[in-house]
């Protein structure tokens, strides 16, 4: 199962059965990063090619 960690994201993958849901089950909290951390990753620690770098 997987879900999104994104604020104001709530979509929901259930791999056994292979739906989308637009709406999952409630998380612990967190429910998503902190609103003022970019993604991917803290500011000013991710390089600027990082999708490069995940080949």
């Amino acid at each position: 199962m997987l879900t999104s960690y994104e604020p104001a994201e709530h979509w929901f993958y259930d791999y056994r059965d292979q739906p989308f849901y637009d709406d999952g089950p409630e998380l612990a909290p967190p429910e998503h990063h902190p609103l003022d951390q970019p993604t991917p990753g803290p500011a000013g620690r991710v390089p600027a090619n990082w999708q490069e770098l995940l080949r």
